[in-house]
């Protein structure tokens, strides 16, 4: 089945201009711009649009949404005005936790490998530097030795298999506690303050106001965006969407109809779980069709079709 023959979303996390740091993956307002030109704006539904027809089970094979993933303040500032100049809006999938005080360390180490390291490259060599010598090394040289890259994340083509170790290390052989230990002591290498971050990094409450009151729609990404989510127990999960769903009830006075899968990491209790808290609908992270279930619709990573334009 190819791209264009189902419905979809388009999926965008990273955007870069004179204030926020061209990372890794990061597109700008003109790259956007000529990305929604190559989709053709008659083919992009609005959010309540998409959401109406999806429910109804209206969807045509053309049709396409756009969502914006983890509340970056980047997406704001850089794509929002952009699609405002398009007529657009789109679906935000927002994570609750780092607007009540709690900081996700995540972007923090994104922004830190954009700018305190030359290249990407560069810095996997000093995070593989960094977990050798701590006490994680002989269980992690052990986890790897058979490890290939060309069949993990195969879903994700834009990823170099550097890409792919760093995600299987951090994903399936460190977790949460390992991870940031290594991690934290690169950010303090750096001379990097993670609080002093967070006003660049996110959103305000202010922003998710505004998004709602001009007609885009937000919708459930968990309270912590834990990359293993799916692996947590039926409570645990209940409780992250409980507290994701209340942030953004009292925010809009409306409950979320919409969400995305963290990493596309969920099971049948997630399912049950949203079906409980009344979500009508879910995006996958990847072009993967499950036409039985509507919490598992398609979504194409932007990078795909930034490749595309690449190669014209």
């Amino acid at each position: 089945m190819s791209v264009a023959s189902v419905p979809h979303g388009v999926m965008f996390h990273h955007f870069w201009d004179q204030r926020h740091p061209a990372g890794q993956g990061a597109i700008n307002a003109d790259d956007l711009a000529r990305m929604l030109r190559h989709l053709g704006p008659d083919r992009i539904l609005s959010a309540e649009a998409w959401l109406e027809r999806a429910v109804e089970e209206r969807l045509e094979p053309h049709h396409l949404c756009l969502t914006f993933d983890d509340a970056l303040l980047c997406q704001y500032e850089v794509a929002a005005p952009v699609l405002a100049d398009f007529g657009l809006t789109a679906f935000w999938f927002i994570y609750s936790s780092v607007f009540e005080g709690h900081l996700r360390k995540m972007e923090v180490y994104r922004y830190l490998r954009t700018v305190a390291y030359p290249t990407v490259d560069d810095f996997y060599d000093n995070f593989e530097r960094a977990l050798a010598r701590s006490r994680y090394a002989d269980m992690a040289a052990k986890a790897t030795v058979d490890f290939d890259p060309g069949r993990y994340l195969a879903e994700f083509p834009f990823y170099t298999d550097a890409d792919r170790r760093f995600r299987f290390l951090r994903d399936r052989v460190l977790g949460h506690d390992p991870f940031e230990e290594i991690m934290d002591s690169l950010v303090e290498r750096a001379g990097l303050q993670a609080e002093e971050l967070r006003h660049l990094l996110w959103m305000e409450d202010s922003h998710l106001r505004a998004l709602d009151a001009h007609g885009h729609i937000l919708g459930l990404h968990s309270y912590t965006h834990f990359t293993t989510l799916g692996e947590m127990s039926y409570d645990q999960q209940k409780r992250e969407y409980l507290a994701n769903r209340r942030h953004l009830m009292a925010l809009t006075g409306h409950a979320p109809l919409a969400m995305a899968h963290p990493c596309n990491s969920y099971n049948q209790d997630t399912v049950a779980i949203l079906e409980e808290l009344g979500v009508k609908i879910g995006f996958r992270s990847n072009m993967e069709r499950r036409p039985s279930s509507r919490f598992e619709l398609p979504r194409q990573d932007h990078a795909l079709i930034m490749a595309e334009l690449e190669d014209r």
